[in-house]
């Protein structure tokens, strides 16, 4: 027994398998995303930025120095100097120009050059741009969890769920390996979204259990507030009542008050208390989340939430104010991230206010691009409006009255809420 447990003692410790993640395989040639997003001069210089990256990281170290021209440098530094367009990124665009000395560079600093470049393509609405240099960190550092994740966070935003998948599986590897708790968190927590946005609500549970264990046991108190709050979004679509204010309460408190996600939080409760026919309160958050959301997707969200509780009360002056800054702000970008969504909010609230010919025209355009999404929900939802509308029936829950338990239980949430979002300083 005793040399039986000294051989065990002996064994090495697992090495966990880390598969690889899937990369863009049918582009014209390397890069093609960037200058097709772009079309411009920042486009260009961008591009050649992202293949001086591509080039270094496929040559041996020893080979840098002969990479390239001399004086391509000092040449690239003047292209940056006269594109007044690059100013908001030049910083992370000049320490890719530095490859271009033959110098020694550093992987963990050329992956974290290149994350700040794609969060700026990301933040300015440049989807293609982001992914390209996400995917670009990835391969600088193939051992970088962190970058993997990226790589998968941006996948799923633009709805390419079997490669984000990939991605996923690759964090939680390389995680694994590297006792890397928070990106192995955030990876269970990304594929949890993934699923949500597919409709399979048992497997986003069951991953989402998974990154709640190991906050708990690893003390990931960043990783906790936002398996919560997801759990909340699967118990709102499942109508769980009970289960969403459970979560939604253990979620605000593992945030605490001034964490920004709160506004998220808020809104998804105020959504449940909508799809339940209360709508009055629901109303009250949504305006307060609106003055707080800036980045585009989410104010999409924000302001068709509007739009729809709007409806829903008979307020035909909110719901026209809410449909026009919805439309503008879809007509204001390629980027369809949310847009289905939005487009079947305005679509329940132009039925609520009676207007069929609007209903129609949000749903219908909601259909199309829950389709070209591959986005299961919001086909479902889109269908089962244009259906009613041409059998004549009701779209959407009917109104309820504040006087049952429910209705009392909602507007107390729905005042705390608000009175949080109009009193709170959130962090940035």
């Amino acid at each position: 027994m005793g040399e039986a447990g000294s051989k065990r003692s002996r064994r090495p410790s697992r090495r966990w398998v880390v598969p690889p993640g899937l990369r863009y395989m049918d582009e014209p040639f390397d890069g093609f995303a960037v200058v097709d997003e772009l079309r411009n001069s920042l486009g260009l210089l961008l591009w050649q930025s992202l293949r001086d990256v591509d080039l270094w990281s496929a040559t041996e170290p020893e080979e840098h120095p002969l990479l390239f021209a001399a004086g391509a440098a000092e040449r690239r530094r003047v292209e940056l100097a006269s594109v007044p367009e690059a100013r908001a990124v030049q910083s992370p665009l000049l320490a890719i120009a530095r490859l271009l000395e033959g110098g020694p560079a550093h992987p963990s600093e050329l992956t974290e050059t290149c994350l700040a470049v794609s969060r700026w393509a990301i933040s300015t609405g440049y989807r293609r741009t982001a992914l390209a240099f996400g995917e670009a960190a990835a391969v600088v550092s193939p051992h970088d969890a962190e970058a993997a994740y990226w790589v998968g966070y941006l996948s799923r935003r633009a709805a390419e769920y079997r490669r984000a998948e990939t991605w996923y599986r690759r964090t939680i590897g390389l995680a694994r390996r590297n006792d890397d708790w928070k990106s192995y968190g955030m990876a269970y927590c990304g594929w949890a979204n993934l699923l949500i946005q597919r409709g399979d609500y048992a497997g986003a549970r069951d991953k989402l259990m998974v990154a709640l264990r190991a906050a708990r046991r690893h003390g990931l108190w960043n990783i906790k507030p936002l398996a919560l709050h997801d759990l909340c979004c699967i118990a709102i679509r499942n109508g769980n009542a009970e289960e969403v204010t459970s979560f939604a309460r253990k979620a605000f408190r593992a945030y605490g008050r001034r964490h920004p996600r709160v506004v998220a939080l808020a809104h998804d409760v105020a959504f449940f208390w909508m799809l339940q026919g209360y709508f009055a309160p629901a109303l009250r958050v949504f305006r307060a989340v609106a003055a707080h959301v800036e980045d585009r997707p989410h104010r999409l969200l924000a302001l068709s939430s509007v739009a729809r509780a709007a409806g829903g009360v008979g307020d035909r002056f909110t719901y026209n104010e809410a449909w026009a800054d919805t439309w503008q702000l879809i007509d204001s970008s390629e980027d369809t991230e949310k847009v289905a969504e939005a487009l079947v909010n305005l679509a329940h609230g132009a039925a609520g206010i009676g207007d069929r010919d609007r209903a129609n025209i949000a749903a219908g355009q909601a259909l199309t691009v829950a389709l070209q999404r591959k986005e299961p929900e919001q086909r479902d939802a889109a269908e089962s409006i244009l259906n009613a509308l041409r059998r004549a029936e009701p779209v959407g829950p009917v109104r309820r009255s504040m006087s049952t338990a429910p209705g009392v239980a909602a507007e107390a949430l729905s005042s705390e809420l608000a009175e949080v979002l109009s009193t709170a300083t959130l962090e940035v």
